[in-house]
């Protein structure tokens, strides 16, 4: 298998994990900051034109060492009422300072018509002053009620006073059954005390001599403090003829001014629609987006441009309106996209609704 195809299959595998992870980082940091027992059930309505509503449902209880979180999307199904698309639920288990477990689930309707368990995801930390080990493995259904290993992620975090690495490596299985090492992540942050941070992420596969070979290394200079900040995002990757150059660029900067925040960024990259590749950083897209908190409600205005293939004048303006309002009895957000495109005709892309009977959605 290819280098490519095989950043592409993991990328595909790991895919299906992020909204468990995700859970699991909420579900972690939920139970990090408050000690004492909670529980909260929300329910929230997504409709979007042009496409299909869903309702999501999410629980959360927190009892001791204890945290379980539940999320249910559902769809409507050929008679129109909701059904059930899928349902996942993390545990999560302090059973010492220094040790967590969790274990992730998701559950898929099958032809019978009734729940079935599809895929879990074990994971176990050990903490210490200075290093952090987690394993987490992922298992599939084979269709018979047998699980198999699908893949295994090893992740070893050093910290210091002003830095920290960690190295993840990911094992898949082969065709032998066996789960040899098939990709391997570095990364290295570093912060200064006048606030500066400084990233560098790598990724590498195995290569014909036992090694590891680079495949892409991500480059991020921060600088500033809250109020004013300026990041420099670099993305470099091997080409066809072994070297590792620079494909992308974005600069970004932020502004925090009584409680409105300013982003404004600039993209670059040396592949552009319409023109051949020739090495050259070339602009491909600009943004800026502008969030302001008012009293019970957040509005948040992006405006992302975009060159024409092969033309300087001819641009389209993509514009984005999301306005979060709250109330006694939850929150209701409305996303609006509108296109201008290079012939001047304007159009609603989509326009998306969310209502949630969640109070203290942040």
């Amino acid at each position: 298998m290819s280098t490519f195809r095989r950043y592409l299959f993991i990328s595909q595998v790991t895919a299906a994990l992020i909204l468990w992870l995700a859970l699991a980082t909420v579900a972690n940091a939920q139970a990090s900051i408050s000690g004492a027992d909670e529980s909260w059930t929300a329910t929230t309505q997504n409709v979007t034109s042009h496409s299909n509503p869903y309702r999501t449902t999410e629980s959360h209880i927190k009892s001791g060492n204890r945290t379980l979180d539940e999320k249910t999307v559902e769809v409507p199904g050929p008679d129109g009422r909701y059904q059930r698309y899928f349902r996942t639920e993390i545990e999560t288990i302090q059973e010492s300072p220094t040790l967590s477990r969790s274990i992730a689930r998701t559950y898929n309707p099958g032809q019978d018509g009734n729940e079935h368990l599809t895929q879990i995801t074990e994971a176990e930390t050990h903490n210490s002053d200075d290093v952090s080990r987690t394993v987490q493995t992922t298992s599939n259904d084979r269709y018979d009620g047998r699980f198999r290993v699908v893949e295994r992620e090893i992740a070893v975090t050093t910290k210091s006073s002003d830095s920290q690495k960690t190295q993840t490596t990911v094992y898949l299985p082969s065709i032998t059954g066996e789960l040899p090492p098939s990709m391997q992540i570095n990364e290295q942050r570093s912060h200064s005390p006048n606030g500066n941070t400084e990233t560098k992420k790598e990724t590498l596969f195995p290569d014909m001599k036992g090694g590891w070979q680079v495949y892409e290394v991500r480059e991020q200079t921060a600088k500033g403090d809250a109020q004013n900040r300026t990041t420099d995002d670099r993305v470099s990757r091997h080409d066809f003829q072994g070297n590792v150059s620079v494909v992308s660029e974005v600069i970004s900067k932020d502004t925090n001014v009584k409680g409105q925040l300013t982003s404004t960024s600039e993209t670059s990259s040396v592949d552009i629609p319409g023109s051949a590749r020739d090495g050259t950083l070339r602009p491909l897209q600009s943004s800026t987006t502008v969030r302001t908190t008012e009293p019970g409600q957040i509005i948040t205005e992006q405006q992302v441009v975009q060159p024409g293939p092969g033309e300087k004048d001819l641009k389209t303006v993509f514009n984005t309106r999301d306005v979060v309002v709250k109330g006694n009895s939850g929150t209701e957000e409305t996303v609006t996209v509108t296109a201008q495109y290079p012939d001047g005709y304007p159009s609603v892309v989509t326009v998306e609704t969310r209502k949630s009977d969640r109070v203290d959605v942040k």
